[in-house]
């Protein structure tokens, strides 16, 4: 692939843990991307990983209000917090399409997933881009994610070819998200919830092969993909660090482990 190939990323740096949220006590209201892990705030590293791609021109740092935008590795475009997340992950996008409106893509990312590398970044923009879809989505394999991060207890979408867990990554091609505004922003409300999305998407009998496991990764792309009128493509990531995602206290003792380690080594 080109490295020519120019993309944008978008990383959506605005929630801030709710006070029954795990991660609360941490956090202390202030959003979870500034976690401080080995020395520096847990975006940093995103932004770090990002800003090394070879395909990687531009981003955009969605949801941090003026007080709280530490130094970054690179410089960034930063945008004030939009609402929920998709309304930051649309925000995000339109700025990146009103810069350049011929982006190959637009990477969309969380601030909470510190351990993924430049390398990470360009294999996932490369399997992402070697087909024409709208909107990729990327998810990792059981035995990948329990084979690297044994203790991380993901959840999994349980499905005939197996068992995967999101990605925090994502890819968009420009204009994917116009259309059926409202069913995107109920998807992504739900994106805690394989069957709950299922429901948006489908109805009782999406749900119903869901659970009994009889729903394919083609099946469940395809019924996404009429949902939101997109092409939509599920990317089954070979790095399970795109979904070690900081959602918990022992997963952020995870990563924290292992990028001091880095810093150390």
């Amino acid at each position: 692939m080109s490295q020519t190939l120019q993309t944008a990323a978008v990383v959506l740096a605005g929630s801030s843990p709710k006070e029954n949220d795990p991660l609360a006590e941490h956090t202390l209201g202030r959003p979870k991307g500034l976690l401080p892990i080995a020395g520096r705030p847990m975006i940093a590293y995103v932004v770090e990983a990002l800003a090394g791609s070879r395909y990687i021109q531009k981003i955009i740092v969605v949801g941090l209000p003026p007080e709280d935008r530490p130094p970054l590795p690179v410089p960034v475009t930063h945008l004030p917090a939009y609402g929920d997340l998709f309304s930051n992950a649309e925000a995000g996008i339109n700025y990146a399409v009103a810069v350049n409106p011929d982006w190959a893509g637009i990477v969309v990312s969380g601030a909470d997933i510190p351990l993924v590398t430049s390398e990470i970044v360009d294999r996932f923009i490369e399997d992402c881009l070697c087909t024409d879809h709208d909107v990729y989505y990327g998810v990792v394999e059981r035995s990948v994610m329990e084979g690297r991060f044994p203790n991380s207890r993901r959840s999994y979408v349980h499905l005939r070819e197996g068992d995967f867990a999101g990605g925090d990554m994502m890819l968009v091609r420009p204009g994917a998200m116009l259309a059926n505004r409202n069913l995107w922003r109920q998807v992504a409300d739900a994106r805690k919830s394989a069957l709950s999305q299922a429901r948006i998407l489908g109805g009782i009998w999406p749900m119903l092969r869901l659970l009994t496991r009889r729903m394919s990764l083609a099946e469940a792309e395809q019924r996404a993909s009429r949902a939101l009128n997109v092409r939509g493509r599920a990317v089954i990531c070979r790095d399970p660090e795109v979904g070690m995602d900081v959602d918990k206290p022992f997963q952020l003792d995870i990563v924290r482990a292992e990028l001091e380690e880095r810093r150390h080594g």
